[in-house]
């Protein structure tokens, strides 16, 4: 796992830059609905932003997180679940990355990649700040 904390690293120190408007946690329980089962304890490889509290969302809707896992970090971006995609779609590098709707591998740090997902992340929270989501 050592070799994956300077990928956790560098993805967490990119996402940070969105931080304003958005609750920090490092608790991926935060983004859970009410009712859901919540643990108490934060966990110091997940890095987490939640958008402003919504009736489901109690503690805000997920808006993007890293999490180190056993074998990879991954970099979640629910806006992707909005239709949010950088002008052309994403490069074929990228993609290959991508597992399911909205979230993207790594193993190593790659600064084309993570600057093209800083690109996505952007388009991202301008879509959540136009429908009203972000924290005042």
């Amino acid at each position: 796992m050592a070799d994956l904390l300077p990928v956790y690293d560098e993805l967490r120190r990119r996402l940070s830059r969105y931080a304003a408007g958005l609750r920090e946690s490092s608790n991926l329980t935060d983004a859970n609905a009410s009712g859901s089962r919540k643990v108490d304890e934060p966990d110091e490889l997940t890095y987490v932003l939640l958008a402003a509290p919504t009736t489901t969302y109690p503690d805000g809707q997920l808006f993007a997180s890293v999490k180190v896992g056993r074998r990879y970090v991954s970099y979640y971006l629910m806006p992707l679940y909005l239709g949010v995609q950088p002008e052309g779609g994403l490069s074929p590098e990228l993609a290959r990355r991508r597992q399911g709707k909205s979230c993207f591998n790594f193993t190593r740090v790659d600064d084309a990649l993570f600057d093209e997902l800083e690109d996505v992340t952007a388009a991202g929270k301008a879509e959540y700040a136009r429908l009203g989501l972000l924290r005042d």
